[in-house]
């Protein structure tokens, strides 16, 4: 989902630190990444019926897939076809989640906006240390995400603000 939130919101203008505020948001707001993605988006370019309109839009097709889901679940569920093409998109969605990920990094850590503008490379050493620090305290001691991205907005409110 991050990948398409963020090619479609770039069609609307979104700015990858917009997008990374975004991706904070959803850390610390209860709710599917769709939706709290739609509305964000939507209050962004539309106000509150902008917001309203994409919230509604997005959740829709739950109304209408899940039910026929479960209508024809018993018959779905052993397709071999089915669950081959689903394996594949779990692989998609790694690399997806990898190109989302490495594009922030290069906005946010390194001032560029893609590899071919690698010669505007200024690195934010204080961005990137506060990255890997998370990451490390996460995988290594297991510390939440949420408590982590607090402290991270801490360290940058105090950095970038004051």
């Amino acid at each position: 989902m991050l990948s398409v939130i963020f090619d479609e919101g770039a069609k609307l203008g979104m700015t990858i630190a917009e997008f990374a505020d975004l991706n904070a948001l959803d850390f610390l707001i209860p709710g599917p990444i769709a939706i709290n993605s739609a509305t964000y988006v939507g209050y962004m370019y539309g106000g509150f019926f902008g917001s309203l309109s994409a919230t509604i839009a997005v959740c829709c097709s739950s109304f209408v897939f899940a039910p026929l889901f479960m209508k024809y679940e018993s018959k779905i569920k052993n397709n071999p076809r089915l669950n081959s093409a689903l394996n594949s998109v779990k692989a998609a969605t790694v690399g997806l989640i990898i190109a989302v990920a490495s594009s922030i990094l290069l906005e946010t850590s390194m001032n560029i906006s893609s590899v071919f503008s690698l010669n505007q490379l200024k690195i934010d050493w204080l961005s990137l240390s506060v990255m890997v620090a998370t990451l490390t305290l996460h995988l290594r001691f297991k510390i939440n995400p949420i408590i982590l991205t607090l402290c991270a907005a801490v360290i940058g409110y105090a950095t970038y603000y004051i």
